[in-house]
């Protein structure tokens, strides 16, 4: 017997020298299995990492994890290796509201992209899909979201059971066809987290095996009965909930469908809640779903770390209810389990959803080569650029499991066979609609059009078409009949009424490359004068109908983040134009030519403040140039009124300047509220009649101060003026995007 005694223990012994098997295997080998159930509640999920990081400091061990909603992206994250200090650091850097709005960055958007998005406020489709959509509004689809899942996932992108996950997972989601809960337990992680968090009518539903699932938090927002059905025989619960609103709370749609679906889930969230060993439940009142401000996040962690610590004795009595009493002692350093690595050896790369030249030509743009080193910023810039282009309404990528990685490429085309509708409002046209038609962003075909109506006191309508690759070279035909009727000031002086049709017939050769913008070719315009045009003294001239054929030349660069409130990048524009009247000289002499130029910048000050320095003009090289393109400036508008009519903010109506004409701008612009803006500009120039003595010539300034609010349908402006061009003060409202 003593001979059988000595053996055991030389066995014991032998065991303990076995590498992977220790004593602390032996205390996780007796004790009781932990189940960590994450509730849902959008951006309040930053408290469930602080309670991540006190069960890490109290080395309470998980087994299982089951998530909802933002619980399901913290916990599938635990689940694969982040610790709670990787998940504190990936939630504090994330810009959560530009990943939420499925927003692509202006300068990564191609040039094309900014000339069709920018003006419109209604897009009415011709396809059968008839989903009316105003700009900005709709569903999301998610796209910047799962993509960022997709990054923090590599090695998880396809799997067999979430069983077998580092620590298993289980995530809930809901049918809204059947209207059942469904429980998430294998395939795609990224996909998985994206539809358990797609809360209804905000986010577009995730199809998933003939289902269409939405946020689970509706039937089950705190699974615990789906993690005790994994085999947790002790379970860890944070609630994320707030309790119920007030009437005087319910004020607004998102509000009341927070409180409809929490209502729906009631039943089961009171019996889970019931079940839970430890609950915990952190002091979040006065935050929602959408609180992902900088200063918000950071609270929510420091409240769900507090709620934790203040439980810190129910923690190490649970830890040792777990051991049986018999816990091992605190480990004298903390563990981190290993975050993914950031370059991957890529093999084959395919792209799916597209065929044809349209995937060798995304192949070719992506630029990323098969059988090499690939790097996640690398993968991150081809969505960026996919993305930038505008005509894709999925962009979503896939790496394969195993080294090396297959990396595969999902797109879906958009259908943009639109008609675009814009509405604007302004004290001098009063009204104006545009209505575009176009399929100016189809990839798949090389014949582009585009036929554009404007109905306001000086109506257009445009027609074009283009032949060539969407994104490449292009030769393509115009023609624009314009009516034109305004005022025309010289001064404080009205000189007259300008009244004339227009017809503008042109060709020309054209070429986009990222930023930037060639446009050559060559144009016949006709005038059909139905008044007298005007000198600055007001002395009219009798003049009939007027024909020209010119050339012209036109380069533009725009890297501003935004349209109507920069705070980084800048916009040049330079243009030369000849004028001719039998295509080769005017009135029997040499052409006359003019130069265009306006380029602008903007430079951030503070988080607040942003500086927006610019420059304009305009030189005419003859002394008989036609009457109608003399030099014109006013209003807020570049080309206004007249193609080359050059603004000049601090003045409403057209003036008629010197044959050269060059101006600076400086403008302040503060950020008072949210989406509240106080500008102040003052504006100065110079004008002569001849190039070599501008500095001698007249001087024009003005100054402007204007209150403006960032509307989601175009910006709303209100501004008091003054300009020595018109001497008196005047008042300029406006209200939607510029057309």
């Amino acid at each position: 017997m003593n001979k059988d005694k000595c053996f055991i223990r030389c066995l014991f012994c032998l065991l303990l020298l076995l590498p992977g098997w220790n004593g602390s295997d032996a205390y996780a080998q007796e004790r009781r299995k932990v189940g960590l159930v994450l509730g849902g509640g959008g951006a309040k999920g930053a408290a469930e990492i602080g309670v991540l990081k006190v069960l890490e400091e109290a080395e309470i061990p998980i087994d299982y994890i089951a998530g909802t909603s933002i619980g399901a992206i913290v916990g599938g994250l635990y689940a694969i290796g982040y610790d709670a200090a990787a998940l504190d650091s990936m939630y504090r850097n994330q810009d959560w509201l530009f990943l939420i709005k499925d927003q692509v960055k202006r300068e990564s958007k191609a040039f094309l992209s900014k000339e069709e998005k920018e003006k419109y406020q209604l897009h009415i489709p011709l396809s059968k899909e008839k989903k009316v959509a105003f700009t900005s509004g709709g569903y999301v689809a998610g796209q910047n979201i799962l993509n960022l899942f997709s990054k923090l996932t590599v090695g998880y992108h396809s799997v067999d059971r979430f069983s077998d996950l580092p620590i298993p997972f289980r995530c809930v989601a809901v049918d809204i066809v059947e209207g059942k809960e469904v429980v998430l337990d294998s395939g795609s992680l990224p996909l998985a987290m994206r539809a358990s968090m797609s809360i209804p009518g905000v986010f577009a539903p995730v199809e998933w095996n003939g289902m269409l699932l939405v946020d689970g938090g509706a039937l089950n927002n705190l699974p615990v009965d789906v993690v005790k059905k994994m085999g947790a025989e002790v379970v860890i619960c944070i609630d994320l909930s707030t309790g119920w609103r007030s009437k005087e709370e319910l004020k607004s749609a998102s509000t009341v469908l927070d409180q409809l679906v929490g209502i729906m889930g009631q039943p089961k969230y009171r019996s889970n809640k019931e079940q839970a060993d430890l609950y915990i439940n952190p002091a979040l009142k006065g935050y929602n779903a959408a609180s992902f401000q900088t200063e918000a996040i950071d609270t929510m962690l420091l409240r769900g770390e507090q709620a934790a610590r203040d439980r810190w004795d129910d923690l190490l009595a649970l830890r040792r209810y777990i051991y049986h009493d018999n816990a091992p002692d605190f480990s004298p350093e903390k563990t981190t389990r290993p975050c993914l690595a950031g370059t991957y050896s890529i093999g084959k790369i395919e792209i799916e959803g597209i065929g044809g030249k349209e995937k060798e030509w995304v192949r070719r743009k992506i630029g990323l080569q098969e059988y090499s080193e690939i790097s996640q910023e690398e993968i991150d810039r081809a969505l960026v650029k996919l993305q930038g282009f505008d005509i894709f309404s999925r962009v979503e990528y896939r790496l394969g499991n195993t080294d090396p990685h297959d990396l595969v490429f999902l797109l879906e085309m958009k259908d943009y066979r639109k008609i675009n509708i814009g509405v604007r409002f302004d004290t001098e046209e009063l009204a104006g609609i545009l209505v575009n038609l176009s399929n100016n962003q189809q990839l798949a075909t090389k014949h582009h059009y585009s036929v554009t109506g404007r109905i306001s006191k000086n109506p257009y309508l445009e027609a074009g078409y283009a032949f060539g690759h969407l994104f490449g070279a292009k030769f393509g035909a115009s023609y624009r009949l314009g009516y034109h009727d305004f005022d025309l000031y010289a001064g404080k002086h009205d000189v007259g009424t300008m009244k004339f049709a227009s017809h503008a017939l042109a060709g020309y050769y054209t070429r986009d490359i990222a930023n930037f913008r060639m446009k050559i070719g060559a144009q016949f315009e006709y005038f059909d004068y139905r008044s007298e045009l005007f000198e600055r003294q007001g002395t009219p001239h009798e003049i009939h109908s007027d024909a020209f054929l010119n050339y012209f030349a036109d380069f533009t660069m725009d890297t501003y983040d935004r349209v109507y409130y920069p705070t980084h990048g800048s916009r040049i524009q330079i243009r030369g134009t000849l004028y001719t009247d039998d295509g080769i000289s005017y009135d029997g002499e040499a052409p006359s030519g003019a130069l265009d130029f306006h380029a602008g910048t903007a430079i951030r000050l503070g988080s607040r403040l942003c500086l927006l320095p610019s420059v304009q003009g305009r030189f005419l090289f003859s002394d008989d140039l036609p009457y109608i393109y003399r030099n014109y400036v006013g209003g807020i508008v570049d080309a206004d009124y007249l193609p080359w009519q050059k603004a000049w903010e601090s003045v409403q109506n057209v003036h008629i300047v010197e044959r050269n004409f060059a101006a600076a701008k400086l403008a302040l612009r503060y950020r008072i509220h949210k989406k509240i803006y106080a500008t102040a500009l003052g504006e100065y120039g110079k004008e002569n009649r001849k190039i070599e003595d501008m500095f001698s010539g007249g001087d024009l300034w003005g100054c402007a101060l204007r209150v403006s609010y960032d509307f989601l349908l175009g910006p709303i402006a209100i501004q008091a003026n003054y300009s020595n061009l018109y001497k008196n003060v005047g008042v300029y409202m406006s209200a939607g995007f510029k057309f």
